[in-house]
């Protein structure tokens, strides 16, 4: 049997943490590596594209939820494992730029789009300390250490998601 090859892959994209209530607004993930767990809002930027428009792009798309950002957090630095559909590894490297946004009560809450690369299966508020390890992505568990001691790792993290 021939062994499957491991591929690389760098993903760069920004991502809100938006509390309210004392809850965290993640969306639960149809596509790539967390899929089935809950993430930030995010994603890669548009051409010509400025972080801050990319955020609040990303948070209409996934979530239908107008938001501004208040603030950057920082950069967290991830190296993910995981299962392709043929079998294979893939070994992403993301980094997610992280910024605190606020809900823009102002703005009407529209319904999620759909487009072909749409990875979002709806937005839910969750109380961070309620989010099991397990049931969400780096970036989401990052975000919940932000909230609890307002300090981000500079140290890259792995994360094996191979079946």
């Amino acid at each position: 049997m021939e062994a499957k090859q491991e591929r690389e892959h760098r993903h760069t994209g920004v991502y809100g943490v938006c509390v309210s209530d004392q809850r965290l607004l993640v969306i639960r993930k149809r596509l790539g590596p967390y899929s089935g767990q809950y993430d930030l809002p995010g994603g890669r930027l548009e051409p010509s594209e400025s972080l801050e428009q990319a955020v609040m792009r990303e948070f209409r798309e996934e979530t239908g939820t107008a938001v501004r950002v208040v603030s950057s957090i920082g950069v967290c630095d991830f190296q993910v494992l995981w299962t392709l559909k043929d079998r294979s590894t893939e070994r992403l490297h993301h980094i997610a730029m992280l910024y605190q946004v606020e809900v823009d009560r102002r703005a009407e809450v529209h319904p999620i789009e759909a487009f072909p690369e749409q990875d979002s299966d709806g937005a839910v508020w969750l109380p961070p300390e309620e989010i099991e390890p397990r049931a969400a992505s780096p970036a989401v568990l990052q975000a919940v250490e932000w909230l609890r001691s307002h300090r981000l790792s500079v140290a890259r993290s792995l994360f094996d998601y191979r079946t």
